[in-house]
């Protein structure tokens, strides 16, 4: 379930919530209405369905905010772009509120994605010598993951590796369109086209797990928010 709640701002628009369950994707806010309500700014806040049941916009104009969110398979996942000044603004008041999106996981959140490839390859050469049982059809090894999803994603950047970790863990193909649909996002919603690919991983951030000097919020917002929602 995804819930989404857009406070009553001045003369401009009322409180909205916007909810979502998986096979419930609407493109009206929970009171039915498209838009901020009877203020003056209403249009300044609304629901723009992109494919019925699969993918809508929120534009929330009046704080400079774009909200995607999209059914993938059995998941739901959001992107979110908005002003540094929005951010810093809602961090001020619940630090809690954007820690994932602003500081990444936690650190006794994080997995080691080395020990993982580690732990696959023993596997496989424990297979190869035991008895031949065919593998489950959902199971990936490292190589035939990353082959799946060059199809999507040809840069080995972060989106890359969220999906070969998804596909490791989960054997869920869905995850790959989730990497996708993440980039894709993010290449309609960012302001700097150069910046589109990310390489840095929570594991290696700075001291105390901030985000590293010089990452425009607006960019972790829109990422984090979305890809690293894949690996919790």
């Amino acid at each position: 379930q995804l819930t989404i709640i857009f406070k009553s701002f001045q003369e401009c628009v009322d409180q909205k919530v916007y909810q979502a369950e998986m096979d419930e994707l609407p493109a009206a806010f929970v009171d039915g209405s498209k838009n901020g309500g009877d203020k003056h700014g209403a249009n300044s806040l609304k629901i723009t369905e992109k494919v019925s049941g699969q993918h809508i916009e929120i534009q929330a104009k009046y704080i400079g905010t774009t909200i995607v969110v999209r059914q993938v398979g059995r998941y739901l996942t959001f992107a979110v772009r908005m002003p540094e000044e929005v951010v810093n603004a809602v961090e001020d008041r619940d630090s809690q509120g954007l820690y994932l999106c602003l500081r990444g996981c936690p650190l006794n959140q994080q997995i080691d994605f080395q020990a993982i490839r580690s732990a696959q390859a023993t596997e496989g050469r424990a297979r190869r010598k035991g008895p031949s049982l065919p593998a489950p059809p959902e199971a990936f090894t490292y190589e035939t993951a990353t082959a799946k999803c060059r199809e999507k994603l040809p840069v080995e950047d972060l989106y890359f590796q969220s999906c070969v970790f998804d596909l490791l863990t989960t054997g869920d193909v869905n995850f790959m369109l989730a990497a996708y649909y993440a980039f894709e996002d993010v290449k309609m919603l960012h302001s700097n086209k150069d910046k589109l690919h990310l390489y840095e991983r929570t594991r290696v951030l700075t001291p105390g797990n901030v985000a590293p000097t010089g990452t425009h919020p607006t960019l972790w917002v829109a990422l984090l928010c979305l890809c690293w929602l894949c690996l919790l």
